[in-house]
């Protein structure tokens, strides 16, 4: 990368001077995306929000009206908040903010005003069906993490509103990983009314300067005899109760390893019973609810820690004692072998072997090798919990988990959530302990380990996770993998998948021309967007694109076109 004083910066009448670095890659997804509804494919850390940023100060200078960008979760809301309200030179007080914390007739009014509004999908399409907002004026739309806009996830449904209602839309959909098939990419383009597709992957040369290596390896865990004594028994009750479900006919698996698929088929075929008003399968659906309960002991067990397992145990013995606690729950805590592995986790005294492995490659990282971050993502919040308070003897750690309380573990404030994001940033304490709220686009300071605590089973995930680290640096990723458990089972999953994405994301670049006849095809009632789509896809219309997006923000006209 270039030395600081030989940056030079986009300069753009809506933009705050000297401080959006120039980088060809983003000015031509911008000028991309300023021509048509365009998905946005960018590897983790590489800036599509400020692509989408280009995007809106264009807009807003051009056209006018109001920019709507949308984010998954709070915390993502107000991260870009402020980037925006540093980035453009409009008054901070036109740069709002819609989450669940504000009043609807609060977002009523200041809807009214706004230039840029930053929200969370659930609250705008809120506001939408009550008529308290209307998105006739909105001349930029983006979609960030829009990988979600699957199902009836509120983005389906805004996105459908704004082509309907706004009378000059245009949409920008932003993901690092917007799906593993073409299937499923082309589901979010359909869904979102976006009919150009542009992706950059780490191996393009405008893209490769700002990007490094990042080495994975995995640490295999052996468990102790203790452990794998809870887990048999836990397992022989899960084939009893698979044998009770074999003999209403709804499956011909008892072993305790059956497949979610298979899990989801069996309870199929039990609603089928239930609309046939068959007594037994209101049964066989209590049995299968307590298969499921089980399965998740079994799985904190093997792969998280024996605490969460009698933290689990704990609440499942409360709700068996509650008003109206289900026949699952009550049979579950009375079954003499679920009794016995619930004293044995009540006598372990050891660690599980994944704390002091994770103890030990922390002290690689910050000692010997004399980093200064880390971040260990886990599934499960007792998990992380349980290590902050583990590893907080040796490190200076702070947990990061998401709002509200789950199962009876409390959660952080959004208020909470930003300042322990702010200290991390700020160099406060070394190790971040989060669970899957961190994965998405938070704005995360480079870290010099990734560790995963345990594999997750899906590959959007898993590269979420990856791009925390990285970014300025050789970075480095570790998933610890409990052997013979499901820890393997979903590393082997993850990775086929991650394959997968990254050889789709490649296809799909060098078919991309393709790929939008077939979504312009499928879109024509959604009409014509004002001056988009009247190239042939040629590398001269992308060459004049560029040409045209580097002189309106102010670059040289002769800047070097691949």
């Amino acid at each position: 990368m270039a030395a600081a004083q030989d940056v030079a910066y986009v300069d753009h009448p809506l933009l705050a001077p000297d401080f959006i670095e120039r980088r060809l890659y983003q000015i031509r997804l911008a000028g991309a995306a300023r021509d048509d509804h365009t998905l946005v494919c960018l590897p983790t850390g590489l800036g599509k929000t400020t692509v989408s940023l280009l995007v809106t100060a264009e807009r807003l200078h051009d056209v006018g009206g109001t920019s709507l960008f949308l984010a998954p979760t709070k915390p993502l809301v107000q991260q870009h908040a402020d980037f925006y309200r540093e980035a453009l030179s409009i008054p901070d007080d036109e740069i709002v903010v819609f989450t669940g914390e504000v009043s609807p007739d609060d977002r009523a009014e200041l809807w009214e005003s706004a230039r840029v509004v930053i929200a969370t999908p659930q609250v705008v399409e809120n506001d939408l069906v009550g008529n308290r907002i209307s998105l006739r004026d909105v001349t930029h739309l983006t979609f960030d993490e829009c990988h979600r806009a699957t199902g009836d996830y509120a983005y389906v449904y805004i996105a459908e509103r704004y082509h309907e209602d706004a009378a000059d839309p245009l949409v920008t959909g932003m993901s690092a990983s917007p799906g593993g098939e073409e299937e499923a990419i082309l589901e979010v383009c359909e869904n979102l009314g976006i009919r150009e597709v542009e992706v950059m992957t780490e191996e393009d040369a405008d893209v490769d300067e700002y990007t490094h290596d990042t080495d994975v390896r995995w640490e295999r865990i052996d468990l102790p005899e203790e452990i794998l004594e809870i887990r048999d028994a836990l397992n022989e009750v899960i084939s009893d109760r698979l044998e009770k479900l074999k003999s209403l006919g709804v499956t011909k698996a008892t072993s305790p390893d059956v497949s979610q698929k298979q899990l989801n088929g069996m309870r199929a075929e039990l609603q089928k019973m239930m609309n046939n008003d068959q007594s037994e399968g209101y049964k066989g659906m209590s049995t299968h609810a307590e298969v499921m309960k089980l399965r998740r002991a079994v799985e904190l067990v093997e792969t998280q820690s024996v605490e969460s397992v009698r933290r689990y145990f704990e609440r499942q013995r409360n709700a068996a004692r509650s008003s109206g606690a289900s026949k699952a729950s009550q049979r579950m805590v009375s079954e003499p072998k679920v009794r016995e592995a619930m004293r044995k986790a009540e006598s372990f005294d050891a660690l599980h072997p994944k704390f002091s492995k994770t103890r030990i490659l922390l002290a690689e990282t910050l000692g010997i090798d004399e980093g200064e971050r880390v971040i260990v993502f886990t599934e499960s919040r007792d998990t992380a919990e349980a290590l902050v308070d583990f590893l907080s003897a040796s490190f200076s750690v702070h947990k990061f988990v998401g709002q509200g309380d789950k199962e009876g573990s409390d959660g952080m404030t959004q208020k909470e959530q930003q300042e322990t994001l702010d200290a991390f940033r700020n160099g406060e304490f070394e190790v971040l302990v989060s669970t899957s709220v961190a994965e998405e686009g938070l704005d995360v300071p480079e870290v010099d380990l990734v560790l995963f605590y345990e594999p997750v089973p899906t590959a959007i995930r898993s590269i979420q996770r990856k791009g925390r680290t990285g970014r300025q640096d050789e970075g480095k990723v570790i998933v610890l993998l409990a052997e013979d458990t499901r820890d393997e089972a979903y590393f082997w999953i993850s990775r086929r998948r991650e394959q997968e994405m990254e050889d789709e994301l490649r296809s799909l670049k060098g078919v991309a021309s393709e790929v939008e006849s077939e979504l312009d095809d499928s879109q024509r009632s959604l009409g014509d967007f004002d001056g988009a789509g009247d190239g042939d896809g040629s590398n001269g219309d992308r060459e004049d694109r560029l040409e045209g997006a580097l002189a309106d923000y102010g670059e040289e006209a002769e800047a070097k076109v691949e």
